[in-house]
């Protein structure tokens, strides 16, 4: 097979490759996922009714960095009385937890730490935030955060 027959051969596959692939190849392409970006925005948008949960006394922080029901009858209860579609308690809690757990696990990656490091951590700090009549869990129990003494941290 000569160069010029080679050429008349492959040359027709060759032109329509690239006028198939023209379009493809200029097409933008999607931006990658930015997973923490849409994981703090949906915790952004829960954020006011989880604080109304926990102003109610239905759900309290942990020392974990979970979030739970104080008591469990609390579960099947809706979220916003008013409105009959609204998700159950125990479903906000459950997302509210399952972003939690991953956004830990983004910022163990980025920190060097273990996701629990970083849950333990992160469950520290809601404690301290918490106002003085919402419920937090220690040693298993739910009390007020009022009646609970604030530990030293070593060092300080």
């Amino acid at each position: 097979m000569t160069r010029t027959h080679r050429f008349r051969t492959f040359a027709p596959l060759l032109l329509s490759t690239m006028v198939f692939a023209a379009p493809v190849a200029a097409q933008d392409p999607k931006p990658p996922r930015d997973v923490r970006s849409e994981l703090k925005e949906t915790m952004k948008a829960r954020y006011p009714l989880l604080e109304k949960l926990r102003d109610n006394g239905k759900v309290g922080e942990t020392g974990n960095g979970e979030v739970k029901l104080v008591k469990d009858a609390y579960g099947t209860e809706k979220a916003d009385p008013a409105d009959k579609k609204s998700s159950t308690i125990a479903e906000v809690v459950e997302a509210e937890n399952r972003d939690r757990q991953a956004l830990y696990e983004l910022l163990a990656k980025e920190l060097k730490l273990t996701a629990k490091e970083v849950s333990l951590q992160n469950g520290a700090r809601n404690l301290d935030k918490a106002k003085p009549d919402q419920m937090v869990e220690v040693k298993g129990e739910w009390v007020q955060r009022k009646a609970v003494t604030p530990q030293k941290q070593e060092g300080k």
